[in-house]
């Protein structure tokens, strides 16, 4: 189910459209466009239909904005006859298409749902060609400590059979990244590969996503839809976070595994799937079946072979490589930085990274952003309490804290926002990511301010 954001001052035709979409799709409908800008920076959405003509902010100015909110979302413009080259210009524009009044029932939900289906099997191709690309995904793992080498081999010798995996470690340490891996060196590199979720879904909803649904399987149910299980028949599939999983799920999985078939809800007929399952998980499983929070049967299925990812922490070795990687994936944020310093690759080291590989990458994505020269050095590498704005402000490491006025504070925020913000080329979801804040953060500060385009 699809989250849609309806914009148009026209209230007869918000209620048109919510009734055309609310029986398949979450539909949320705004008369004011700057209200819905604002839901779409706190919640997300998958498309915004919005109207071309407003007061206040017309529909070229909304998709401006929902563009630079999320560069993904899909965004359809609505239009009279009369105003049909306005259409062509947002479609230029990236409009995703354009809808015309009066609505045609069939023709709105068909052209939304196949934009939707093309975003979905765009996205799974891209997963698809990671995973196929020479020398493994993006981001393979680099390891050079000691404990790491035969994590690697059991993953090499795994990779080869259609056993179970089980991989577990803290949140950030690579557990995805691990499972493209596993993925990328199996006979099912050409194939599928589909992570999902499950600690980000309700137990309904999880059901309903990865076995499938039959019509009138429940409330909004009104189409068959092929589950990701079936999605990812003949590749791989990742169920990360398992251990967030309802007992109840636990017992259709484990039939899954055992007979290599899944049943949507609300149908009957079994459907054989060829499916590797990687499971992933940030609690040690082994005792969440101990207490009784897991199913043991689940548990040995998952755990045919169980690969222990220990913390960045635990294997500091792999910091300067890791962050050399990640030098070179961000490295168009700023190409005039070639390298890290000494200092710099001295402070990384010492870092703990409650994080991990995550954090680690965070880091240097800031960095480049901040670094004014050709090295990142310890001042533009901000780890931990000096992330945050205030310590990002630009004050030496090592002085003495002032205690400056509201006013200063609110200034000094103000110009370090901006920099980064003219860093990051007016990006604004760019820039919320290198200040270490989530966009609806950022946006509202930026309209305290008064700050425009």
């Amino acid at each position: 189910m699809a989250r849609v954001l309806v914009v148009d001052d026209d209230p007869v035709a918000q209620r048109v459209l919510v009734r055309l979409l609310s029986p398949a799709h979450e539909v949320r409908a705004f008369g004011d466009p700057a209200a819905a800008l604002r839901h779409l920076a706190d919640h997300g959405a998958d498309a915004v239909l919005t109207d071309l003509r407003m007061p206040g902010m017309d529909g070229i100015q909304v998709l401006a904005r929902a563009r630079e909110l999320d560069p993904e979302v899909l965004v359809f413009v609505i239009t009279g006859h009369s105003s049909l080259s306005s259409a062509v210009e947002a479609i230029k524009r990236g409009a995703e298409d354009y809808l015309a009044k009066p609505f045609e029932p069939e023709d709105v939900a068909l052209r939304l749902d196949r934009a939707l289906e093309r975003r979905r099997l765009v996205a799974r191709v891209r997963l698809q060609e990671e995973a196929a690309a020479p020398g493994g995904p993006e981001g393979v793992v680099l390891s050079a400590h000691p404990r790491m080498a035969p994590l690697l081999e059991i993953a090499r010798r795994a990779a080869r059979t259609d056993s179970t995996v089980l991989i577990q470690g803290e949140t950030g340490v690579g557990k995805e990244v691990f499972a493209r891996l596993l993925h990328a060196w199996s006979p099912r590199a050409g194939r599928a590969f589909v992570p999902v979720d499950c600690g980000a879904l309700s137990a309904t909803l999880l059901e309903s996503e990865l076995f499938g649904h039959e019509r009138g399987a429940f409330t909004g149910a009104v189409t068959r839809r092929a589950g990701y299980f079936e999605a990812a028949d003949g590749g791989t599939i990742l169920l990360d976070e398992i251990g967030a999983t309802t007992p109840a799920f636990q017992v259709r999985l484990l039939r899954v595994l055992q007979e290599r078939t899944v049943q949507r809800v609300g149908g009957t007929a079994p459907i054989p799937v060829d499916v590797r399952v990687i499971a992933a998980t940030n609690e040690p499983l082994e005792r969440a079946a101990r207490e009784g929070r897991f199913r043991q049967d689940l548990y040995y299925r998952l755990g045919v072979v169980t690969l222990p990812i220990p913390p960045l922490r635990e294997r500091r070795e792999d910091v300067p490589a890791l962050a050399g990687h990640f030098l070179r994936k961000h490295r168009h944020v700023n190409p005039a930085v070639t390298g890290i310093s000494p200092e710099g690759l001295a402070k990384l080291a010492a870092y703990d990274y409650p994080g991990n590989v995550r954090e680690l990458e965070n880091v240097i994505e800031r960095a480049l952003i901040l670094e004014p020269g050709p090295l990142l050095s310890p001042a533009s590498l901000l780890v931990g309490p000096a992330a945050s704005l205030a310590g990002a402000a630009g004050a030496p490491e090592d002085a003495e804290p002032e205690a400056p006025g509201p006013l200063a504070m609110d200034d000094a925020e103000r110009e370090h926002v901006l920099r980064v913000l003219e860093r990051c080329g007016g990006r604004r979801a760019e820039a919320a990511r290198a200040l270490g804040i989530d966009k609806s953060t950022l946006w509202r500060k930026l309209k305290r301010w008064g700050v425009q385009d």
